[in-house]
């Protein structure tokens, strides 16, 4: 989990209602989570007891075997777990609101993207083939901050610039397939911190790419963090 901060004009823009943690507390609190599925008539408990902590500027890495759970918790996190799976009992606490109690999409919605963002492992998957690079960045701009139009696709341009992507504005209007696989996972990430998240969290996000770009993508997180 990386956490990015704010530009003074991002903090302006955005739409958060989520009070600001006081120094020394933790920006995102989870305290003995269970999270089960329904599997076959049965239930089948994936995350048992796991509790963190997650201050601001910190780095914390999740490290575990395939299937172990790691991804399950972090989608718990913002609302993202499948329709069978179920939070048992725990709490996730994100300034100081406790998120567990959160039911429908448009309760997510406070947090997801604007809050906390995710950077999912293959970047194919998170990129509409139908829609050019640039439209799916400011669709995301446009959802959680005040800024539209030409204002929008300026801070898009920005972002594909901040994640090294040469020639933005001739970028912006290519698509998915005529990007490799790694400038296709720094788009997965301008999209992800165009909001400005508090909380960054990066599933394996270099798994499909090579040693060099993985390499080059960890520096990129490093630096915006």
């Amino acid at each position: 989990m990386i956490l990015n901060n704010n530009t003074d004009l991002e903090k302006k823009k955005s739409l958060s209602s989520f009070s600001e943690v006081g120094e020394g507390q933790p920006i995102l609190s989870v305290d003995k989570l269970n999270i089960k599925f329904h599997l076959r008539g049965k239930q089948l408990h994936a995350i048992r007891g796991v509790s963190l902590d997650v201050f601001k500027g910190e780095s914390l890495a999740i490290v575990g075997e395939s299937g172990s759970g790691k991804s399950v918790f972090t989608k718990s996190l913002i609302g993202l777990l499948d329709t069978n799976g179920f939070i048992e009992s725990g709490k996730i606490s994100y300034a100081g609101e406790d998120i567990t109690n959160f039911k429908t999409g448009k309760e997510w919605r406070r947090i997801r993207g604007r809050e906390i963002a995710m950077i999912m492992q293959d970047p194919m998957t998170s990129l509409d083939p139908l829609k050019s690079i640039g439209s799916q960045i400011k669709e995301s701009i446009c959802l959680h901050t005040e800024l539209r139009g030409k204002e929008a696709k300026m801070l898009a341009y920005k972002y594909l610039e901040d994640v090294g992507i040469d020639d933005p504005v001739r970028r912006y209007e290519q698509y998915p397939h005529e990007f490799s696989g790694g400038m296709r996972q720094r788009v997965v990430i301008a999209t992800a911190i165009a909001c400005s998240p508090k909380i960054l969290i990066c599933d394996e996000p270099t798994t499909a790419l090579d040693v060099t770009i993985q390499a080059q993508i960890l520096d990129l997180l490093k630096k915006l963090k």
